[in-house]
């Protein structure tokens, strides 16, 4: 909890968009179930 409060402010939270989650349906159909490599590519900014 700290380190999501203090260590790393710039983190979004809360629920995914529908882009977001768009994204990461597409993401997990083209690479399966290699979350590593799709936790990479920023979602949230």
């Amino acid at each position: 909890l700290r380190w999501t409060n203090y260590l790393r402010p710039d983190i979004k939270r809360g629920k995914f968009s529908m882009q977001e989650e768009q994204t990461i349906i597409q993401l997990h159909a083209l690479l399966g179930n290699r979350w590593s490599a799709i936790q990479h590519i920023s979602l949230r900014e």
